[in-house]
């Protein structure tokens, strides 16, 4: 089971970022880091877990992006996130460009996501023979 570890949410859009327990990895260790994990993690003083960041449509409740990182071994998983910045050479930490992956997919998917959404209101209105009025037709823009 996932376990939110941080939100964010905007009118339109909610980032989240949840983990779950991995299988632990040593293949691309030395032996001495390699048999220090296996010991704190067997312990419980470290977790190996994986990461996913998602962008979520409130409306919808539809995730339109997503980014994963599997492998992470940290004392404390709230870790991950400490160093969230940019520089201007455009470094920074696994969870800040996990966060710009997934929001720069759901940038792209957006708007195919507000045409079905559009789409199946029409269809729906037919199906029911009703048409809703609408003062104005709000269209989100992420620009």
């Amino acid at each position: 089971m996932a376990k939110r570890m941080w939100s964010f949410k905007t009118k339109n859009f909610t980032v989240i970022w949840e983990i779950e327990p991995d299988a632990l990895d040593t293949r691309h260790m030395d032996a001495e880091l390699a048999a220090e994990c296996r010991r704190n993690v067997r312990s419980g003083k470290w977790e190996c877990f994986t990461s996913t960041i998602r962008v979520m449509d409130n409306a919808t409740k539809v995730d339109i992006g997503e980014a994963y990182l599997g492998g992470s071994i940290y004392e404390n998983p709230a870790e991950f996130r400490d160093h969230f910045g940019m520089n201007r050479k455009g470094h920074g930490s696994y969870f800040s460009q996990m966060v710009r992956e997934a929001v720069a997919q759901a940038r792209r998917r957006f708007p195919e996501l507000q045409k079905r959404t559009c789409q199946d209101v029409q269809a729906k209105q037919q199906m029911l023979g009703v048409k809703l009025k609408a003062k104005r037709t709000t269209r989100v823009s992420h620009a």
